[in-house]
Parts: structure tokens; sequence; C-alpha cells
């Protein structure tokens, strides 16, 4: 079987997973989770024209005598305000505390324009304006909005549960291994990698390269997406094979073309939950989530996909692949390589702004190149 192209496999990512089901959460509750539907405004924001400034609310010509109550304001009159504060009826702008001189009871400025330091009602939107369309990551800015104009409950995919696996015989979980043995980063790095990216980790294992354990251990957990992180190689001390055989899977793909991760695959079980395997060295584990695991979110939850953003190379970015992802840096030059993009090389990432997507063939300085953004 032909291994699929970066995007193939995102498209089958995408399409691997189910819809979530549709929970009613509160504002606190519901950041990172997905609109169902258009949140629209409830009312205007702000419902009222308020004061932007502390100073007098003013009408008419200058100078003003300074009066109190809630009356109207009448031409040659002005009242005390604060910022936030309504203007009284008949205002015509807002003086600032520090451009009047008050003499008696006369207040001395020079006449603003009509409207001046005044915030007009439905500035920021009206009743029945899409404040937040469907699809759309619930982030804390929109959550405000939301709350501005008085909602209080929305109703939201929440992310999808993740069982994640970690496999190798080699790992150790603490300290500077010795020769033969390689440090556990998966457990540190995934859990925060996929949260970044829309998932939640609900149970977290590590086995050892066994077949049947992984078999065991995947039938055993109840989350909605299963992720692994390593043997996915074709050795006979790589498990994946085995334990998909075991499991009885519907393999999606078993590869993909691009470097670093060419490893990475995909299937489903039979009880319809998505298993992706990645790599179990540590760049092309993180690289393949943030291809692949974004891809699951947006079908699990409906969210709008999120596109790749260009940039402008300023150096030149070798392709190897169908896609090869580059950790790279902006500077005001423009996009250059970050380190060594090797499969089992981390620091090059740690360093970088983004993640560059370069086709076959690759992308000479000043051509326009696109960007994953660092999710973290």
């Amino acid at each position: 079987m032909t291994d699929p192209s970066w995007s193939e496999a995102r498209d089958l990512a995408r399409a691997s997973l189910p819809r979530g089901e549709i929970i009613s959460v509160t504002l606190a509750g519901a950041v990172g989770a997905v609109a169902t539907e258009d949140l629209r405004a409830l009312g205007p924001i702000p419902r009222a024209a308020t004061s932007a400034m502390d100073g007098w609310a003013v009408c008419g010509p200058a100078p003003w005598h300074l009066d109190s109550g809630d009356d109207p304001l009448s031409p040659g009159r002005a009242r005390p305000i604060v910022t936030g504060a309504v203007p009284p009826d008949g205002t015509d702008a807002v003086v600032p505390s520090e451009w009047g001189r008050v003499s008696g009871d006369v207040l001395h400025a020079e006449r603003p324009p009509p409207g001046r330091h005044v915030r007009p009602a439905g500035e920021e939107a009206q009743e029945g304006d899409v404040l937040v369309p469907a699809g759309r990551l619930l982030t804390p800015a929109r959550l405000g909005v939301l709350a501005m104009t008085g909602h209080d409950r929305v109703d939201v995919r929440r992310a999808p549960l993740v069982h994640l696996v970690v496999t190798g015989d080699e790992l150790v979980p603490s300290g500077l291994p010795q020769p033969g043995h390689v440090r556990d980063v998966m457990t540190p790095m995934l859990p925060p990698m996929l949260s970044a990216l829309g998932a939640k980790v609900a149970r977290l294992d590590h086995v050892r390269d066994d077949p049947r354990a992984l078999a065991a251990k995947v039938a055993a957990g109840d989350a909605d997406l299963v992720i692994t992180a390593g043997g996915t190689g074709h050795s006979t001390a790589d498990p994946i094979d085995g334990a998909w055989e075991r499991a009885d899977v519907d393999v999606r793909f078993r590869g993909v073309d691009m470097r670093p991760g060419h490893p990475v695959s995909l299937a489903v079980l039979p009880d319809g939950r998505p298993w992706l395997a990645l790599p179990g060295n540590p760049l092309a584990a993180m690289l393949t989530a943030l291809s692949f695991v974004p891809a699951l979110v947006e079908g699990f939850t409906g969210a709008t996909s999120v596109e790749p953003v260009w940039a402008v190379a300023n150096e030149a970015f070798d392709g190897r692949a169908d896609t090869t992802l580059v950790p790279a840096r902006h500077t005001a030059a423009g996009l250059v390589p970050v380190g060594r993009s090797r499969p089992h090389l981390l620091t090059a990432l740690a360093g970088a702004d983004v993640v560059a997507i370069v086709p076959r063939g690759g992308i000479g300085p000043g051509d326009p190149v696109a960007v994953l953004p660092r999710s973290w």
C-alpha cells in the first residue's frame, strides 16, 4: 500500500473519529471547547452610552455651570461623571478632568467635538450579531465577549479524552540513563502537548514492547481516542503490528510520506475508537502529534480546521519527502531553520517559534513557506 501524503493522512485522521456529544457548560468551564452553533449577542454591547473618561458631562458651548441631580442637561450646564457611567440625557460630550478648570461653580475648558469621550451603545456589537461562529474554539477572550452580552452557559462539544500508552523496554523514568537505555521523555512531554492541541489525557499507561500486553492495555481503556508512543517500526522488537493484529483493527494508514515521523500510523478499533500510533523518537513523536491530533480533535468537536499560515524563507529549507516538517524561527529577514531536524533530536523544536511545512524539492530563500504555529 502506498503511503498517503501528509495532507491525505490528515483528512483520514479527521474522518476517523465521530462527533462527540453536545453538553451544556458554564462559561468558566467552556474554555478550550468548541461552539456547536452561532453564539449571538443577547443585547447591545455596551447596552447604553457610557463615559470613556473621568470628568464632566457637558451640554452646549463653554463655559458651563455645574449642577447636580438626575434631570437632563440643558445648554450651558455640566455635571461630574466617572468612567463607565451613563451620561445624563442632553450630554453633548465629556470633558476629561485634566482638560477642565473649575472656578466657583463654573467649568472652563475648550468645547470638545460632539460625542467626544462618550462610548455609544452597541459600539462593539448589536443584538443578534454573531460573536462566536459555530465550530470556533472558545478562547478566554471569546468567553469574555459572551459574558459581556449576557451569556451564562453555552452548548459545546467537549474535548476528546485520550488513553495515552507509552511503550519501550529501554525507557527509564528518572535520572540520567545508562548506555543501552533512554530517558522516558514522552510522559512529561505528551500530556501537555495533547492538551494544547485540544485533547485531554484521561489515562496514562506504560507497557513493555510486548504486542499482547499492549493490545490488552488498550482494550482495557474507554477513552474516545487511543494514542501510543513508540513501537511503530517493523522490527521484531516493535509491538504495533502484532498488537493491531490481536486487536483486529481497521488500518487507515501504516506510515505517511513525511519526514521526520514516517512510521506514524492510524487504525480504528472494532469498538470505533481511533488508535494513533506515534513514533518513539522524540522529535518525530511531537511533529506527528502536531500534524494529526488537531485533525482528530476537529473530527470529534466539529471545530473549524486551522489552516497553516504563511511566512517568507530567509534561508533554504530541504524537502526530503512529500512533506518535511522543519522547526523554524522568525527573524527580521524571514524564516530560518533551527538546529538539526533529526527524529531523535529535540533541541531544535525546543528553540523554534513555528514548524515549517516544506514540500518535496525544498524551498529557497525568498520563497513563501507554510508554517504550523507552535501550540504550546
